[in-house]
């Protein structure tokens, strides 16, 4: 009890304070319609979400046989959220019901349901809305043309959102024909269905499991990569040119998540009379952003692999350990005939932005400890020479 007491003493002293505060009263307004508008928005999509659930339903095992034309009598909210929460269920219902014609539902349109009427009869008059007045809304019902009446109730019980939705015979004593009720807690989030392609809530459910785990553990990736080496200490030198290179290869989740992935792909590179090269190459990635690979945002990966490259043709003369300057190019014009090669292994390091796992840019350094002694290869970057990174690349992944 007195903890109890302590904690109502504490309010009042609080209260009292905002009182005196017109700064601290004004905030505290804010703060509890900020609060409100967020509850309010969850009950929305709550609504809406046993409203795809009851109209799935519909389309299952549809209440009538043919079409048949309804007015919708009556929608209900929950006290304290007024006519505009409940004029958006009843536009939400409306459009469920065009976009889902199996339900065998038509709506007929009835002002009367809604507005003030009076009815005189030998017990007296009665003024009221039609839908309050079983005579009135049945005569509404026979000037609509239907002869059947929705009502749809959403009433909060504890931390449950409920509908009771009935349909209802227009006779003076409203029969009712079929009803329902269905429930869900205001704390899970709502499975926002697509409107013309309702699934039950297990579907949707697997679906988005399905998504946020991937198409599956394997994937395609096809990469379109640039190698730019750096340039030669020696400016009398040939450099290198640019390598472009087209891999395609396997990518595999090792981990539900995708938190980590594993790569391998081979590659080809060609230039018209200068090179054809080939190489393999093996990358193991781990994402940065999270542990979980994220659906509505992109996902950046740290990348760490092996490659061997094989270069064929008068372009591999840059790979290897003679200097190779415009002199020697043209007076040893015989030696350019004979075919050169260079294999040599590389290890790139990176980072890959991936957005929906399917489309993917990553930046990366390579370091080839074989070209350390290549006089027409420079460094991008020298650490202490102990390790010396040669190529600064670029790549565009599309995954399938």
């Amino acid at each position: 009890m007195r903890p109890a007491l302590l904690a109502l003493t504490l309010a009042l002293v609080s209260s009292s304070s905002w009182a005196a505060d017109p700064a601290i009263a004004e905030a505290q307004r804010a703060q509890m319609e900020k609060l409100r508008a967020e509850v309010a928005g969850q009950i929305q999509l709550q609504a809406y979400d046993l409203l795809d659930e009851l109209v799935y339903g519909w389309t299952r095992q549809p209440v009538f046989e043919l079409e048949t034309p309804v007015v919708l009598a009556d929608v209900t909210v929950p006290v304290g959220f007024g006519s505009g929460l409940a004029a958006l269920i009843e536009n939400h219902f409306a459009d469920l019901v065009v976009k889902n014609p199996r339900t065998r539902l038509t709506l007929a349109h009835c002002p009367q349901c809604t507005a003030v009427m009076v009815h005189s009869g030998s017990k007296g008059t009665i003024v009221s809305r039609g839908v309050d007045q079983p005579e009135a809304l049945a005569a509404a019902g026979a000037l609509s043309g239907a002869r059947h009446a929705i009502f749809l109730d959403f009433e909060a019980e504890g931390s449950a959102l409920v509908l009771r939705a009935r349909i209802t015979s227009l006779e003076p004593a409203l029969p009712i024909i079929h009803a329902r009720t269905l429930s869900t807690s205001t704390s899970s989030p709502a499975l926002l269905r697509s409107g013309d392609q309702l699934k039950s809530a297990a579907e949707a459910r697997k679906e988005y499991l399905d998504a946020l785990q991937g198409r599956g553990v394997f994937t395609v990736p096809l990469r379109m990569a640039v190698r730019s080496y750096g340039s030669p200490p020696d400016t009398g030198t040939v450099a290198a040119m640019p390598f472009i290179w087209l891999q395609a290869g396997t990518e595999v989740a090792l981990t539900q998540a995708r938190a980590w992935t594993g790569t391998f792909s081979v590659g080809v590179t060609w230039m018209p009379q200068l090179h054809t090269g080939f190489m393999a190459q093996a990358r193991i990635s781990r994402l940065l952003t999270g542990s979980v690979a994220s659906l509505t945002r992109p996902d950046l990966y740290v990348f760490l692999g092996g490659s061997v490259i094989s270069i064929h043709g008068q372009g591999a003369r840059v790979f290897q350990n003679e200097v190779l300057n415009l002199e020697d190019v043209l007076t040893n014009i015989p030696e350019l005939l004979v075919e050169p090669h260079a294999t040599f292994a590389a290890f790139p390091i990176g980072l890959e932005l991936r957005v929906g796992n399917r489309i993917g840019a990553s930046v990366f350094l390579e370091s080839a400890p074989a070209l350390n002694d290549a006089p027409s290869v420079g460094t991008y970057l020298n650490l202490l020479d102990l390790l010396k990174f040669h190529t600064l690349g670029a790549e565009v992944t599309f995954c399938f």
